[in-house]
């Protein structure tokens, strides 16, 4: 009996630690329910294996005062003076009736959206996401957060 549990335990803690991927940088910016067009966000993070393929996240905390179902960001990415990627998105936040798309209790949502997947860096060393709300409002209300995390 002791052996039996024993064995499922550790195969679960093995199964779990397979399913959690590595988070090797992850930080959130608090823009205080109010993001303005000339305010960009800036992520600075060190790549120490650029061999290895890597995940970029955005995390976006929105309340019920955000006034889309949807967001742009216009996203910059730079090593020192060179830029590697510059890119123009379009997230959703709600679906078609409305209801967002992330998780979470009471009026403050969190959704993970997708940035780029096995993204190769070109070498190692420290980068910068430059990020830019590209809706036609100059003053975002209802955006409370927004991260990045790289895996």
């Amino acid at each position: 009996m002791k052996r039996s549990l024993i064995f499922y335990l550790t195969l679960i803690g093995l199964l779990c630690i397979q399913c959690n991927n590595h988070i090797e940088y992850s930080d959130i910016i608090n823009v205080k329910n109010s993001w303005n067009k000339k305010d960009t966000l800036n992520f600075t993070f060190k790549v120490q294996n650029s061999e290895n393929k890597k995940n970029i996240n955005f995390i976006v905390r929105n309340n019920n005062d955000y006034p889309f179902s949807n967001i742009y960001l216009f996203v910059k990415l730079k090593q020192g003076k060179n830029i590697v990627t510059v890119d123009t998105l379009n997230y959703f936040l709600a679906d078609n009736s409305g209801k967002w798309l992330g998780t979470g209790v009471g009026s403050v949502k969190e959704i993970n959206l997708r940035y780029k997947k096995e993204f190769n860096f070109p070498k190692n060393g420290l980068y910068t996401l430059y990020i830019v709300q590209g809706m036609r409002k100059d003053t975002l209300k209802g955006i409370e957060d927004f991260g990045v995390n790289i895996e």
